[in-house]
This record gives C-alpha cells, sequence and structure tokens, in this order.
C-alpha cells in the first residue's frame, strides 16, 4: 500500500475500506509481541471476564482464551470494519458464549460497573480524545482486585514517526500514571521492551514500547 502519512494514520485509527482490511491484518501480526505480552501480564486466571479495547479482526481469540478455563473475551471497537469482521471469523465462539464483539464511539463504555476482571489495550492510548475520561471509564469497568493492562509506545519513539503528527497524543507512562492519581488504580508494574518491527515505510525498526499494568483497589 502507498499511503500518504496522514492517510496511514487514519488508518490506524480506525480501519475502513480495502485498506483497512489490510491494516488491520497487518496491525494483528506485527503487534504480536505486544498482544501476547500485555494478556500475560495481566495473569489470566479461570473465570475471568475479559474486555479488550481497540481488539482488530480478532484474530487471536482462540489463543486468548485457552490461556485459562472459563474464560470469556469482550472486544470492543470503533471500526465498523474491524467489528464485523471480528465477528464473522469467531462467529463459533460467539455461538458458544464464549466470546462477544461490540461497536462503539470511542466514549462512555457501554458496560456496567464491575464487569470485568482484566481489561487489555495495545496501542490505542493515542487516540483517545479524552483521555482522563477514558482511563476514568476503563477503572469503572473494572472489577476490585482486578488488573488494567495498557502497552504503547513512548514519545521519543513515536515522535520519530511520519504518520504519528496526524492526530496522535503521544504519551509517557509518567502521563498515563499522572492520569490514574485521582482513581482507584495502582500501578503493579511498568515494563519496557524492544522487538523488531516493519515500519509503514517497509523498513526495519527497533520498536521500543511499554508495558503499565494497573491493579483496581
Amino acid at each position: 500500500m502507498n499511503l500518504s502519512p496522514e492517510q496511514t494514520a487514519a488508518q490506524l485509527r480506525c480501519p475502513h475500506d480495502e485498506a483497512g482490511k489490510a491494516f488491520g491484518q497487518m496491525m494483528n501480526l506485527r503487534n504480536l509481541t505486544q498482544i501476547l505480552g500485555s494478556f500475560e501480564a495481566v495473569q489470566l486466571q479461570n473465570g475471568d471476564r475479559i474486555l479488550e479495547t481497540g481488539c482488530g479482526n480478532g484474530g487471536l481469540l482462540g489463543y486468548i482464551l485457552s490461556q485459562a478455563e472459563n474464560l470469556h473475551y469482550t472486544g470492543l471497537e470503533i471500526s465498523p470494519l474491524m467489528h464485523a469482521q471480528a465477528q464473522a471469523f469467531n462467529a463459533p465462539f460467539l455461538e458458544a458464549g464464549l466470546a462477544d464483539y461490540r461497536l462503539y464511539d470511542g466514549g462512555a463504555l457501554p458496560f456496567a460497573d464491575e464487569s470485568f476482571d482484566k481489561i487489555v489495550s495495545v496501542n490505542t492510548v493515542y487516540f483517545w480524545d479524552d483521555a482522563p475520561s477514558v482511563l476514568s471509564e476503563l477503572s469503572r469497568v473494572l472489577k476490585s482486585g482486578g488488573r488494567l493492562c495498557l502497552n504503547f509506545c513512548e514519545k521519543d519513539f513515536m515522535a520519530r514517526l511520519p504518520f504519528a503528527a496526524y492526530s496522535f497524543a503521544l504519551y509517557d507512562a509518567a502521563d498515563i500514571r499522572a492520569l490514574s492519581e485521582n482513581l482507584p488504580l495502582r500501578c503493579i508494574r511498568e515494563q519496557r521492551s524492544r522487538d523488531w518491527a516493519v515500519s509503514k515505510s517497509g523498513n526495519l525498526v527497533r520498536r521500543e514500547f511499554v508495558i503499565v499494568v494497573f491493579e483496581k483497589y
């Protein structure tokens, strides 16, 4: 795909049209290290109810549900295309009552208080239109004792990417921790890692990202 940085940014925020299908698959595979590390970080336990925001096309659902017994997964998306693809690809899991997918507008989460034991979100913080409100909502729907994992690339790395100049909000882990100060969230883990990734221009890069895990008290 030969997209401009602005077009790339728009697809990363909300995959759409034919290019969006390719972006959904690409993000599923090229973010694999981050996704797997995030689910490991929340330490899934038997019977957990899991929420993933920005779940994409749902290609890893089988893996996620295999990490413990009697799990239930909910995937949340703002992209109608990703929502439809996830539902179609994972129809057997949905029919078995093991998972569901929800489409929303990026604002208030469409769930009751304390609905989930574990919440995971990978590379979504850049697109939060109202970061304090989003983090508050994530805290609201998390059960007491539950864990929230946010995995993202920090400012120094993101600022070097041409597409990040278009409607991306950039954060360090310290910024996210500061947003949590008035919420019942305690940061229990902050870990920086690197992996090999292919940039949107096709170049190999050493991607730097951080895993931030909160526990609700």
